[in-house]
């Protein structure tokens, strides 16, 4: 016999983990699939006979209203399984929630917030930090776990640094989660000891303001560039460790370059940072590929594909230089970057604008004569 479906959509991720728990406390259901689509709108698919199931969606409609935005549900009674089987809300289950006390999670708009909650909760209660993650509209979250005390010891804290630091859109407090909502946590960080003076974080709105602000900052001070991320709504995020005095001088240099290459958001500096937030956050090379030599580096940003295509095909037949990658940074931006002689790469990016202003919205266009051999690895585009 076919079980039933029943799909929740909301918007955040506090409201859909506190109706997911709900849900799963109510009813005989598990769950079977979780899908984000942008814009912060998030959906769990739950399972079970099709009274639970009913029961289950109610629950969980009315837990979600009261933390967040309800999108739509719906219950298929009798859901086909071959069509079921082509959705993409199917994924692999993590570990269950099994033996946690209590979860706290910190939900806010841009990457900056989070870390600075973040490194603020652990620091102040006893908990363990069970990841983050993105989820489109510019929202990113945060999950804590450890007794109820300590959880909301380190919410308390928490949403205080990080409302001083940016937007915070939603927290939560969840004491004795049910076990099956595992599949919706990031999962546990492995802590790796880390003893630096300060952490400092760069926001843009878009890559080449990214780009723009790192070469500015490596060139001012000693400090290290740990990782581009992407954030969601176009959030690039830039982390750099190193001792404070440096960390310091260096965000002051991110911040000029990053307004004279793209958008700036802000600029934030953490200091002693925790291992925790560290190894989350700051862990992991970007990706990107050392090209050789001290050519220059030309960035173009529309907010439209055929946009940055055109500029793209334009830049190279009009001089000679090579297309270096792209790099999608969601809310429609996308960046792309040549590499050539200084003259070259000028006369590429004059024409390339004047392309891309034709078919879209061209958002930044930025020019580095020299950039560092440092900066190669860590950069993001392809």
């Amino acid at each position: 016999m076919s079980l039933a479906l029943g799909v929740l959509e909301v918007r955040g991720m506090a409201a859909l983990l506190g109706a997911t728990d709900a849900m799963l406390k109510a009813a005989q259901v598990q769950i079977c699939g979780l899908q984000s689509v942008g814009s912060g709108w998030v959906t769990v698919v739950v399972s079970g006979a099709v009274d639970a199931v009913e029961a289950a969606i109610q629950v969980g409609q009315v837990e979600a209203a009261k933390l967040g935005e309800v999108i739509g549900v719906q219950v298929i009674a009798r859901a086909d399984e071959a069509g079921m089987a082509a959705m993409p809300h199917g994924r692999a289950v993590r570990d269950a929630a099994a033996g946690v006390s209590a979860l706290g999670l910190l939900e806010t708009r841009g990457i900056m917030p989070l870390i600075a909650g973040t490194d603020a909760m652990v620091k102040a209660a006893p908990v363990s930090l069970s990841g983050w993650s993105t989820i489109g509209g510019a929202l990113a979250y945060a999950v804590v776990r450890g007794d109820v005390a300590a959880v909301q010891a380190a919410l308390s804290v928490g949403r205080v640094a990080a409302e001083a630091a940016g937007e915070v859109f939603a927290s939560l407090e969840l004491p004795n989660p049910d076990m099956g909502v595992g599949p919706l946590l990031p999962p546990p960080v492995a802590v790796t000891p880390a003893l630096v003076g300060g952490l400092g974080v760069l926001e843009t709105i878009g890559y080449v303001g990214a780009v723009g602000g790192f070469d500015r900052l490596i060139k001012a001070s000693n400090v290290s560039v740990k990782r581009l991320i992407l954030g969601s709504g176009g959030r690039v995020g830039t982390l750099f460790t190193g001792d404070l005095d440096a960390v310091e001088a260096a965000v002051e240099a991110a911040e000029a370059g990053a307004k004279a290459a793209g958008v700036f958001h802000a600029c934030r500096v953490i200091s002693r940072p925790s291992g925790d937030v560290l190894s989350c956050f700051a862990e992991g090379a970007s990706g990107g590929k050392p090209m050789g030599g001290n050519r220059a580096m030309g960035l173009i940003e529309t907010r439209s594909t055929v946009a940055i295509v055109k500029a793209v095909d334009q830049m190279l037949k009009a001089a000679d230089v090579v297309f270096d990658g792209n790099f999608k940074a969601g809310a429609f931006l996308t960046a792309g970057v040549i590499r050539g002689d200084v003259d070259a790469v000028r006369t590429a990016l004059d024409v390339g604008a004047a392309e891309a202003a034709k078919y879209g919205e061209l958002v930044s266009v930025h020019l580095i004569p020299n950039p560092l051999p440092d900066m190669e690895t860590r950069l993001a585009h392809k």
